[in-house]
């Protein structure tokens, strides 16, 4: 069993709670996962970098896959989290819920191993306040403004 910190996953859950993605059917569960993780990586690829962003991600989901066997199908794809539409069709709702929440709350806390818990915890909330878009491209991936 992989032990996440208590501010990581409190993190991954108000991120998961202002997204609603706990609310409503599959579809738009699914749908707010993916568009979520956008926002994720849009945020952190700004700061470490599209690879960083990449190797963080997949990390994180070979220790989610281990206790959540609904995430056997998601990867990391271009820096998109892809699948979960899949994953829902397969699985419970519940089942992929609780698997994308462990999925974030290991990314932070993978994350906050390299630049402490604060700064980590600020850039999710960075990305559940709607402060950053999803890219059309990723060519400036990993590139900081000024």
């Amino acid at each position: 069993m992989t032990q996440v910190s208590a501010a990581a996953t409190e993190a991954a859950r108000q991120f998961w709670a202002h997204d609603g993605l706990d609310a409503g059917g599959p579809e738009e569960m699914a749908a707010a996962a993916e568009q979520g993780c956008a926002r994720l990586r849009a945020v952190l690829t700004r700061w470490i970098g599209s690879d960083g962003y990449r190797a963080l991600v997949d990390r994180a989901l070979e220790q989610a896959r281990a206790e959540h066997p609904a995430l056997a199908g998601l990867q990391c794809q271009a820096g998109d989290i892809q699948g979960v539409a899949a994953a829902v069709g397969v699985h419970s709702a519940t089942e992929v819920w609780e698997g994308i929440s462990a999925l974030v709350a290991l990314l932070i806390d993978l994350l906050s191993r390299l630049i402490g818990e604060e700064m980590a915890t600020r850039l999710v909330e960075q990305a559940w306040a709607g402060g950053a878009r999803p890219a059309a491209s990723t060519a400036t991936d990993g590139v900081r403004d000024g």
